[in-house]
């Protein structure tokens, strides 16, 4: 929605434009977040034949990487309803990521459900992502929660290895944090577009 001096927000937008005014400046971050999931994602996908280490590790990396940037993002949002999430969800990342790296002789029947367990939880964060900017009522959000129920798919077919059969595992997870990454990408193009709005909000208030 355009604002000008003659057309002014109201007071409730008011307190959602101060609300998400800070948050939004820190879209970057999961611009960032969104690339390296992305691109761990297609690393693995081209290459799924690699070495079971190797593997274990690129995915562990991956999100001690993606740990770090949420821990960042939600310490930076604390004025939010929402940065605590950020915050734990970071923690699990690292301590997921963590676990994966340390145990290198994990059975690869046991990686799917420790790489669908994490997807699912990312996917069910996304979920409430997508109905948070949804309250915010600027722009479409079907496409965040679209993104983010590809991602909880993905992450049942991980959970139902024995059913999808072993030589898709690899597969799957790469899909998975592929759709991940899309996920947080998209969603920080939404808040530099929020930024933009917020900065209008500031000239004519």
């Amino acid at each position: 929605m355009a604002y000008s001096a003659q057309n002014k927000p109201g007071p409730m937008e008011t307190i959602v434009f101060k609300t998400i005014g800070h948050t939004t400046g820190y879209w970057w971050l999961l611009l960032a977040a969104g690339m390296l999931l992305i691109t761990v994602g297609i690393w693995v996908i081209n290459d799924p034949f690699q070495s079971y280490l190797a593997l274990s590790w690129v995915f562990a990396w991956g999100m001690i990487g993606t740990g770090l940037v949420d821990i960042l993002f939600g310490l930076l949002n604390r004025h939010t309803r929402r940065w605590i999430w950020w915050l734990l969800a970071g923690i699990a990342d690292i301590v997921v990521g963590t676990f994966l790296f340390n145990n290198t002789l994990i059975t690869i029947l046991l990686l799917p459900v420790v790489i669908g367990l994490w997807t699912l939880y990312k996917g069910l964060m996304a979920i409430g992502d997508a109905f948070h900017i949804r309250s915010y009522k600027f722009g479409s959000w079907l496409r965040l929660l679209f993104t983010a129920l590809a991602v909880v798919l993905m992450a049942l077919f991980l959970l139902l290895c024995p059913v999808i059969g072993i030589e898709n595992i690899f597969l799957i997870s790469g899909c998975a944090f592929v759709a991940a990454g899309v996920f947080r990408v998209y969603m920080s193009f939404k808040l530099r577009s929020l930024k933009r709005t917020t900065k209008k909000f500031k000239t004519i208030t």
